[in-house]
């Protein structure tokens, strides 16, 4: 699917508002797809206020949510491990073990410590298109519900 940056935003924003925790998606891309951006919107969508910043030098940010649905959102960035092995330095399994939605930059450096049951959602840049991303949702296991990526209006 080909998405521009506010079809992605507006898809995040839903997901956001019907997210129900335990729910774990996947941002997976390269530098510059919009891993943040979408992260950013899915967090706006369940209630987070103000400025959510790339958690890729904190590598976690948390945001509660009192007397929401989602009783918070967990923004983590992967970027920077350099092992599998670094997970329990920011506390993986307590992130896993918490009802959150956990939006996670750079999954694929947990390697088999990602979760069963989750949403993958793989961005890339198009050659010759800059205003458009390429995006893919997959569903692995038997996660909460996302809305339908291709309902998408700008």
């Amino acid at each position: 699917m080909r998405l521009t940056e506010a079809q992605a935003v507006a898809w995040g924003r839903r997901a956001g508002e019907g997210a129900r925790p335990p729910l774990f998606v996947g941002l997976s891309g390269p530098v510059g797809a919009g891993k943040s951006v979408l992260a950013r919107a899915i967090a706006a969508g369940a209630g987070v206020g103000g400025f959510v910043p790339s958690p890729t030098f904190n590598l976690v940010f948390r945001y509660p949510l009192p007397g929401r649905p989602a009783g918070a959102v967990v923004h983590a960035d992967l970027y920077r491990l350099r092992s599998q092995e670094e997970l329990a330095g920011i506390g993986w399994e307590d992130l896993l073990a918490e009802r959150a939605v956990l939006l996670v930059e750079w999954p694929e450096r947990a390697g088999d410590a990602l979760p069963a049951d989750r949403w993958d959602v793989s961005l890339r840049v198009l050659p010759g298109e800059p205003h458009l991303r390429g995006a893919e949702v997959r569903r692995v296991g038997n996660p909460g519900p996302l809305p339908r990526l291709g309902v998408v209006r700008e």
